[in-house]
């Protein structure tokens, strides 16, 4: 296990992982560096199988559930091989578990007794579930029009649930608002997240090599991030000979990815958010998101809502069931064959983030609509 740093892509300051420190005195995010080793451990599953890949402090052992290791459905789509990745069969039915495993078990090697998150609904229950595991104590600040499927799971894993009337942004200020003496875990400042989402690039890469293109659901960009840098470690290091295009997906609700990568606002708007996983209207990593799209040679796809239900019902045809923002991946798809963004005979990885389970009113609602 290499030993790793906390350093800030803005100013290039360093800090100590045992400072705890969740972002940088210029108020930036902060990256994790480390020495890359590609050493996947035999007979060992999920995301523990690349643990010397991972960032861990000094003694650290793995808080896991069993996340990671999730199967694939490929399929021939709109002209293209698509692999979805089935990421809402993590244990508590989120990518989200990934980045809470890799988190709480240096969170609990540096003796954190207590935490404090704000979410839409994914991570903080993620969270729970492993800070729960941890021994940790947990309060998760959520959207108050957050599904009850996840509000339900926060509560059962036992953690405090504040429900909090307002934009996502006022609940992002009220968590910063009441630490206390708690860490602040939130996924979306967390350096842990995004480096743990490279083990799907890890993953799909052992079983199948490198795609040409990625589509992933954008919120916190966490996601999307880790595939790329795994991805593009692979590359690096010898073991890749390409490097997929990266594409981002937003709901025409929330768009800062595409504002800021073209400059200007997309030809069309919604206020209602039905995705609501991608309701992140200033998510701090933005300009890594942006520059990861660029230096890939891919792009930003925004999606409607009347879309979003589309794909919910082409991927339940095909028996899979998920939620309003995994589901936004197929129309992305769709207009990325569509633009010749992608051509006949290439493959795109598209992981399947959260279960529709999880989000039963909505869908339901989506349905007695339709």
């Amino acid at each position: 296990m290499a030993p790793y740093s906390l350093r800030c892509p803005s100013c290039n300051r360093e800090y100590n992982p045992r400072e705890l420190r969740w972002s940088c005195e210029c108020g930036s995010p902060l990256r994790i560096e480390k020495t890359f080793t590609f050493e996947p451990l035999e007979s060992v599953r999920g995301i523990w199988r690349y643990k010397k890949s991972l960032p861990l402090l000094e003694g650290a052992e793995p808080v896991t559930l069993g996340e990671g290791g999730t199967p694939y459905v490929k399929t021939r789509l709109f002209g293209i091989d698509v692999y979805f990745k089935l990421d809402f069969l993590n244990p508590t039915g989120s990518f989200k578990d990934r980045g809470s495993s890799l988190a709480l078990t240096n969170l609990k090697a540096a003796g954190v007794r207590e935490i404090v998150i704000d979410s839409s609904g994914n991570a903080g229950a993620s969270l729970s579930a492993y800070a729960s595991h941890a021994g940790i104590k947990c309060r998760v600040y959520v959207p108050s029009k957050a599904s009850e499927g996840k509000k339900t799971q926060i509560r059962i894993y036992g953690a405090d649930l504040v429900e909090v009337e307002g934009s996502r942004g006022e609940v992002t200020r009220r968590a910063l608002g009441n630490l206390g003496s708690a860490y602040y875990a939130s996924h979306l400042w967390s350096p842990f997240f995004p480096e743990a989402n490279t083990t799907i690039a890890y993953e799909f890469f052992e079983e199948y090599g490198t795609p040409d293109a990625v589509v992933a659901p954008v919120g916190s960009g966490g996601l999307l991030l880790g595939i790329g840098w795994g991805f593009e470690r692979l590359y690096k290091h010898g073991f890749s000979d390409k490097l997929p295009r990266m594409y981002a997906v937003q709901s025409a609700a929330n768009t800062p990815v595409y504002e800021a990568l073209y400059g200007r606002r997309p030809d069309f708007s919604e206020e209602e958010i039905l995705a609501e996983g991608i309701a992140v209207p200033n998510p701090p990593r933005l300009s890594e998101v942006v520059e990861l799209v660029k230096r890939s040679r891919g792009g930003v796809y925004v999606v409607r809502n009347s879309d979003i239900i589309q794909g919910l019902k082409l991927l339940a045809s095909m028996g899979l069931f998920v939620e309003p923002t995994s589901a936004s991946v197929v129309p992305a798809l769709r207009e990325m064959v569509e633009t010749g963004e992608v051509s006949p005979g290439e493959s795109v990885l598209a992981p399947l983030t959260g279960s529709g389970l999880k989000a039963l009113d909505k869908i339901a609602q989506v349905l007695r609509q339709a």
